[in-house]
């Protein structure tokens, strides 16, 4: 039942952020000036808590452990956000549920779960009291898209 409520808030939790995400795509085509953030300026400081980026980078905050996942394109990352750190991606290659599950293994993570349709796929580790979770759903604008979670529960 813990293990089902953890999954169900993090579903909640990766359905909010992808439609954040959206929703700010969707401000910045109206703007009749397009510059790339990455180009213009400096990167910017961590967001503060809930905040989630345009152009943004793998989470300031992602404990040196938790590979940062390369196999998408980055749209959004938060720091804490209800205790989680998070990056949110789309466009995610075909054989990133190998690819990730390889590089948590090589990085010392246990996998508890690994789960992979044509709807998407999740990956679940853990190097207790910690855990990863990497969920991706199918878009058929955006390819796969979702998001890397990170969760320290040893203050729980």
């Amino acid at each position: 039942m813990v293990i089902s409520m953890k999954r169900k808030m993090l579903w909640v939790l990766l359905v909010s952020l992808i439609l954040v995400g959206v929703m700010v795509a969707g401000c910045s085509k109206g703007s009749s000036t397009s510059s790339s953030p990455a180009a213009s300026s400096p990167a910017a400081p961590a967001q503060s808590q809930g905040a989630v980026q345009a152009g943004a980078q793998w989470p300031s905050q992602m404990p040196p452990d938790v590979p940062k996942f390369t196999y998408g394109t980055i749209t959004g990352s938060s720091n804490n956000v209800m205790g989680s750190i998070q990056a949110t991606f789309t466009n995610v290659t075909p054989d990133a549920f190998d690819k990730y599950q390889n590089d948590l293994k090589n990085a010392g993570w246990t996998i508890s779960n690994a789960q992979q349709s044509a709807n998407g796929f999740e990956i679940d580790a853990a190097k207790a009291p910690r855990g990863v979770v990497a969920m991706f759903i199918a878009s058929k604008s955006e390819g796969l898209k979702g998001a890397v979670t990170y969760n320290d529960h040893s203050g729980q």
